[in-house]
């Protein structure tokens, strides 16, 4: 079992992870257990104290643990309404991979806010069940025009209007999926996207769902992109 220690400069276990090791596996002073950063790092690690709320440890092997794709990859998604589904989407992106997921408020989106703390939770379940080192960054962007796009390689969206467009093969770089919501973008901010340079790409003749389309999409940049 593997426990997220956000900071190894501070070796001392949230109190939710204290409490899962301590209190359900009966961990005790002097185990050793495994634990990731979530930036890229492992380490073997001793239990100094058994108390759940201040839960210290001394790191006996760090190392650094590489990430299993090349690329930096992230996803601008127009949430849904229904939170389970955006949780069911961080569960599995972070399985596959990805570096970070915005979520963007739309004129078609029917939230005003996430949950964000939840999201946190699920992406960091995932990335100790897949065996990875590497949490995923989630941010809340209240307009499209605050994501940072200016800072990635090339950009895709999943365009409803479009053709089907194949990814082809990517070099090493930073790209950005923008997946819409449900009723997909308006004409106005797909006009306004593309504007700036966002390849429109329809995935499969078929509508996906918005969290479908967001594991579909991230999987074939993954690998368009060298995984």
């Amino acid at each position: 079992m593997t426990f997220y220690l956000p900071d190894f400069s501070l070796p001392e276990l949230p109190e939710h992870e204290a409490i899962h090791c301590l209190k359900v596996l009966r961990k005790s002073k002097g185990d050793t257990v495994a634990v990731v950063d979530g930036k890229g790092n492992r380490a073997v690690a001793t239990l100094l104290t058994d108390n759940p709320k201040k839960c210290a440890v001394r790191l006996d092997q760090a190392i650094a643990s590489p990430k299993a794709w090349k690329s930096e990859i992230w996803l601008a998604v127009a949430p849904t309404k229904q939170m389970e589904r955006m949780e069911w989407m961080v569960e599995k992106c972070t399985e596959i991979g990805v570096d970070g997921i915005g979520f963007i408020k739309t004129d078609r989106t029917e939230r005003s806010f996430l949950k964000q703390e939840r999201l946190e939770k699920v992406a960091i379940s995932a990335m100790k069940q897949s065996g990875q080192a590497w949490l995923p960054q989630l941010a809340w962007y209240d307009r499209i025009s605050d994501f940072p796009s200016h800072g990635f390689d090339q950009s895709f969206i999943g365009d409803l209007s479009g053709h089907s467009v194949a990814m082809h093969s990517l070099p090493e770089g930073k790209y950005v999926l923008w997946i819409g919501p449900e009723g997909d973008f308006t004409v106005d901010e797909l006009e306004d996207l593309k504007s700036q340079n966002v390849k429109g790409i329809r995935f499969v003749p078929q509508v996906l769902r918005t969290e479908t389309a967001a594991v579909f999409g991230l999987s074939l940049l993954r690998i368009a992109s060298g995984i």
